[in-house]
């Protein structure tokens, strides 16, 4: 039925369980992605911000997905987290998105990939980051699953807004972040105005952004 509370008791149960090997974002995540028609998924926090978090990714190709909307600061994710409402790209390598950056890249390095459904992580007032999941399939989520899958991210987003997380993969972004801090103070400009150099350095040669951090943060040494 709409809006079937199922996938979203999940999720609580998974965060809650024995299991504590893998971590609270982890377990999140492979919930959603075991209990919604969706191949992968991924969490993110604060996701418009050199600051932002990479919690966990499903898979490769969700990893990925995050790295490129990091590099050129927009995409589905970032849209959602930012109006707090889901946004569903039903056919990515098929329809010109509304992103001029992120649609042509992403086509060209996810070419798997055939649809993305983007969840904003949303608790009261505060916008936390999204929840993408992504799909090999193009097409519809369908109004049933995003309806469960609204409540289910709803619950992961109180979760971990509690939980206290760790996550491996939150090392991307926090070398980003340390990194557009040193090109800042060398050159004299603005966290935000180093992270656009990044973005374009990254965009222009074709390298990922986490590659070009390493080798900002080299030269400091």
């Amino acid at each position: 039925m709409v809006g079937d509370p199922w996938p979203a008791e999940a999720v609580v149960r998974a965060a809650t369980g024995p299991d504590l090997e893998r971590g609270t974002a982890q377990r999140v995540a492979e919930a959603l992605c075991a209990e919604l028609p969706v191949d992968a998924v991924t969490l993110a926090l604060w996701t418009d911000t050199p600051e932002r978090r990479m919690l966990f990714a499903t898979s490769p190709a969700a990893q990925r997905l995050e790295e490129l909307q990091f590099e050129v600061g927009e995409g589905p994710c970032v849209t959602a987290a930012t109006t707090g409402r889901p946004l569903m790209v039903e056919d990515l390598q098929g329809t010109v998105t509304q992103w001029p950056l992120f649609g042509p890249l992403a086509r060209e390095q996810l070419p798997t990939v055939g649809a993305i459904y983007a969840f904003p992580l949303v608790e009261g007032d505060a916008h936390l980051g999204s929840a993408d999941m992504l799909r090999f399939e193009a097409g519809p989520l369908g109004a049933e699953a995003e309806a469960a899958a609204t409540l289910a991210v709803r619950a992961a987003a109180l979760i971990l807004l509690t939980a206290k997380v760790s996550p491996a993969l939150d090392i991307h972004w926090r070398r980003t972040h340390v990194a557009t801090g040193v090109m800042a103070e060398r050159l004299g400009i603005t966290p935000a105005e180093a992270l656009a150099r990044l973005r374009s350095m990254a965009l222009g040669t074709g390298r990922p952004l986490p590659d070009l951090t390493e080798d900002v943060l080299a030269r400091s040494g």
